[in-house]
């Protein structure tokens, strides 16, 4: 019986351990909660309890992984301290009302594979320190508020598959290093103020799929050898393509 006593509680003792989190990562948790107005979440978190059973937060090794908090009525801004989550690889605040500008450190986030921040009230500009996100795959900002000129350098992630930045502000000419993300899937920046040419060497991107930039300031040619790569989607109306380009484009 002692055996089985003593089996016991080191087996109580290894789970809780398996359960821990470093202090500084609690604390971003923590610091999320309470500036997001964690009180008022739909489905919300008892801070007296472990980590790893705080809805949406999934902890592999005692580490965080991921947080998907869709829908839960998040109210307020992304605390600095959630670039302490390094090991963090999915980020989902999908659909909440969520304020203020993404925070400079998101950059130290180098684990990260999947950023959605969709359908929320974010403004300002895209950092440029999100370009160091390597490992980024999926970024996911439409319908937010945010403004301005993409950083020059995004073509920088190169392992992105979905660009979604639709119903935005953004404006400017797409940056020509968008041509060096050739794991490009789906690319959607309609509704923006997007103006200028689109890059030379656009056709490059042989991954690509959905091409949705309709309702922006594009001017110039559309480059014909886009159709070389059978799109699934093809969305360019209400821009300012030359008219002999897009009558070409209808032939072939």
């Amino acid at each position: 019986m002692k055996n089985i006593l003593t089996l016991f509680a080191f087996f109580l003792c290894s789970v809780s351990v398996m359960g821990q989190i470093s202090d500084q990562e609690k604390n971003a948790l923590v610091d999320l909660y309470r500036a997001t107005n964690g009180t008022e979440w739909t489905s919300s978190w008892d801070l007296s309890d472990s980590p790893t059973n705080w809805k949406g937060v999934t902890i592999i090794n005692n580490k965080v992984i991921a947080i998907s908090l869709k829908d839960n009525n998040l109210n307020g801004e992304i605390p600095e301290s959630i670039g302490n989550l390094a090991n963090l690889s999915v980020l989902d605040l999908h659909n909440n009302r969520l304020i203020g500008t993404l925070p400079n450190n998101i950059s130290s986030l180098r684990s990260l594979k999947k950023l959605d921040l969709s359908l929320n009230n974010l403004g300002g500009t895209l950092p440029a320190q999100i370009t160091s996100l390597n490992n980024l795959q999926y970024l996911d900002i439409f319908f937010n508020n945010f403004y301005g000129s993409l950083p020059a350098n995004i073509g920088n992630l190169k392992n992105l598959k979905r660009l979604n930045l639709s119903g935005n502000a953004f404006d400017g000419r797409l940056p020509q290093s968008i041509v060096k993300m050739t794991k490009l899937k789906e690319v959607y920046l309609s509704s923006n103020n997007f103006s200028g040419s689109i890059p030379d060497g656009i056709a490059a991107l042989t991954s690509l799929k959905k091409f949705n930039i309709f309702d922006n300031r594009f001017n110039g040619n559309f480059p014909s050898d886009l159709t070389a790569l059978q799109l699934e989607e093809l969305s360019i109306s209400e821009n300012n393509f030359n008219a002999a380009s897009i009558v070409a484009l209808n032939e072939k």
